[in-house]
């Protein structure tokens, strides 16, 4: 299938870079893929089933949580690095560098 295809071109060209989605829009089912989801890739999309980061009766747990599921509570700061992005680094379209997240206040 396609997204095959681009997932092991992806690979062999960049293959420290993790794994690359054909889809990587979760498709309305929740707003983004946020850190501590935990789901399942097929046919180019992250699934998500549920978040280990949030307590079992958290409204984005639809579909329930795994039995006796606890939160995981980290143990660092933010597991976000909020460092410099460079021209050349690969990151979504949402992930924003100062320049563009100004173009896009200023409504350009």
């Amino acid at each position: 299938m396609d997204y095959d295809i681009y997932r092991e071109g992806i690979a062999t060209k960049y293959p420290t870079y993790g794994h690359a989605l054909w889809e990587p829009s979760p498709g309305g089912h929740y707003t983004a893929v946020e850190i501590g989801d935990v789901g399942f890739i097929r046919e180019g999309r992250f699934h998500r089933m549920f978040n280990i980061l949030l307590s079992g009766d958290d409204p984005s747990h639809q579909d329930g949580v795994p039995p006796h599921h606890e939160p995981l509570v980290l143990s660092m700061r933010s597991p976000i690095d909020t460092g410099i992005l460079r021209p050349n680094d690969l990151r979504s379209n949402m992930v924003l560098n100062r320049t563009e997240e100004r173009r896009r206040e200023a409504g350009e």
